[in-house]
């Protein structure tokens, strides 16, 4: 049974939308939730994906909440963040993605290079 959410921070009152995602991920009994899951939970189609990462992203950069993600076969999914493990888990997998994004960014003005100038 989900509990509800009444959160307010810095004067940012939590919509309703927002409080029905933090439900979903915190009070999931497998305790990992994928976009899949929440998107189908919501009764929302495959175009709530871009708004959902936005509500996640709000969660934690506006509302201060310890929200991970793991893309791990195993662990596959949002969580809520409970103790020291969850929180490296969820660091690391931010790492890794930046990594992979820093190496996109890399290649990508490479190929820039060369093509302007010639």
């Amino acid at each position: 049974m989900q509990q509800s959410i009444d959160f307010t921070k810095d004067n940012l009152k939590m919509s309703q939308e927002h409080a029905n995602v933090l439900n979903l991920i915190k009070n999931n009994p497998k305790r990992y939730i994928t976009r899949a899951e929440i998107v189908k939970a919501l009764n929302k189609d495959m175009t709530y994906y871009r708004r959902l990462n936005n509500i996640i992203n709000d969660l934690v950069t506006d509302f201060r909440l310890p929200i991970g993600s793991s893309s791990n076969l195993s662990r596959k999914g949002y969580f809520y963040c409970e103790n020291e493990a969850d929180f490296r888990h969820a660091e690391q997998t931010l790492i890794s993605r930046i990594e992979g994004f820093e190496n996109r960014l890399s290649v990508l003005r490479d190929i820039k290079s060369k093509a302007l100038s010639k």
